[in-house]
């Protein structure tokens, strides 16, 4: 009998962001072993054949602005879902939840005795909240995230009905065990990346003098922007840091100046994101929160070392290996390992193809194989209890003491 997985994807299915990730893992999981069903509301991606797509928004929705028929798909997502998983009456059906369902869904197929598990794109909402919280605080200004304490204890509840969590990153698993989950719920995962959309030798940027450092992703407090421009100025090395990607008012309000800098150069989007690594010496990403980091994975992918946080590091960042993991607020250890880092060719040369090596485990294709031996173990023996993560990945030397010690720098 075909073991069955129903995903509920509740933003529509790009080929960008966690809508993209989703895509990555379900298409990799699927085959004759495991039915792979991707619930959404509606598809603007490639196939991801063999797994399925399920479109819930009617014909004539799918092609008119999200905009106006968000709330329709919000209607109609989770009724849809829970009505096509309790109709499957296999012991061997398990429910796959990209945030967010509500309480109400989860319940309803606990109740239906459907195995469910939980994909976090993000730390606890707790987690989250509090370092953000004093990110804006140390900035001065009002806090711009959107997680209330409400959306914070419906998340709690969610999470202690899910049978199995997904954690992307080491710190995403420290967020929950703070926040009373047990470990055995815990399922150690990655992301990963794709070889194939990183083909070419073009490169966005002409040569120039000194290095190029690049950034992608929201250009945001909670990616650390603005500890970036600090670092950066405070370097004083000759190069130019690249930004790629859109900018969140606080940074552009609260850093006129440093960004207005000569050698900072700064990109609303960037369609080929392989063009934009080509132009770099390094990757540099000072993310106070994440989940898994594309962009690190893709970083690597491309050969570059990489500089970042224990948040930003992803499972594939060691440090002083593929690049150097550090506290986001040690101020003296960031601008020495971006000066170190532009003044040592060789150094950089060691890193890029340690990268290079390291990013072979977490091509999508692995990663996704690893991800459907987690589901089918469970769906077939709930009791087992395997080892989740088989890379030899070991612990960040930089973030021995957990959350705790991250969290504490930063309040």
């Amino acid at each position: 009998m075909t073991t069955q997985l129903d995903v509920f994807l509740p933003p529509p299915l790009t080929w960008r962001g966690p809508s993209y990730t989703c895509a990555m893992l379900a298409q990799g999981m699927a085959d004759e072993e495991l039915e792979v069903t991707i619930f959404t509301p509606r598809a603007r991606a490639r196939s991801v054949m063999p797994a399925n797509v399920v479109q819930i928004l009617p014909y004539w929705a799918r092609y008119v602005p999200y905009r106006w028929v968000r709330p329709l798909a919000a209607s109609k997502m989770e009724a849809r879902f829970l009505s096509h998983a309790k109709s499957r009456h296999s012991g061997n059906h398990g429910a796959y939840i990209w945030p967010d369902a509500s309480l109400k869904a989860v319940i309803a197929l606990r109740r239906a005795n459907i195995r469910i598990f939980r994909e976090m794109v993000n730390c606890h909402r707790g987690t989250a909240k509090h370092i953000l919280d004093a990110a804006y605080k140390r900035l001065g200004v009002p806090s711009g995230h959107t997680i209330t304490d409400d959306s914070v204890a419906a998340e709690q509840k969610a999470l202690e009905k899910t049978d199995f969590i997904f954690c992307p990153n080491p710190m995403v698993e420290a967020s929950l065990l703070e926040h009373g989950l047990p470990a055995s719920k815990i399922l150690s995962a990655s992301y990963g990346w794709d070889p194939a959309r990183f083909i070419g030798t073009n490169r966005l940027l002409e040569p120039s003098e000194g290095i190029t450092a690049v950034f992608a992703g929201l250009i945001s407090v909670r990616k650390g922007a603005h500890l970036l421009l600090d670092y950066w100025a405070r370097s004083k090395i000759r190069g130019r840091l690249v930004l790629a990607g859109p900018m969140e008012p606080t940074i552009r309000q609260t850093c006129a100046q440093l960004l207005a800098r000569d050698d900072v150069v700064v990109f609303d989007f960037v369609e080929d994101i392989g063009a934009l690594y080509r132009s770099a010496d390094f990757f540099i990403f000072p993310s106070l929160e994440e989940g898994g980091p594309q962009v690190t994975y893709e970083a690597c992918g491309c050969g570059l070392p990489v500089v970042t946080t224990p948040m930003g590091a992803g499972r594939i960042v060691r440090h002083n290996r593929e690049g150097f993991v550090l506290d986001p607020y040690d101020s003296a250890s960031w601008i020495e390992a971006i000066s170190g880092l532009a003044e040592d060719f060789e150094r950089r040369h060691i890193m890029g193809n340690a990268a290079i090596e390291r990013a072979q485990l977490f091509n999508w294709n692995v990663v996704a194989l690893r991800r459907r031996e987690q589901v089918l173990s469970r769906l077939l023996n709930p009791h087992c209890r395997l080892i989740d993560f088989d890379v030899p990945i070991p612990c960040n030397d930089s973030s021995s003491g957990g959350m705790t010690h991250q969290l504490r720098a930063q309040s």
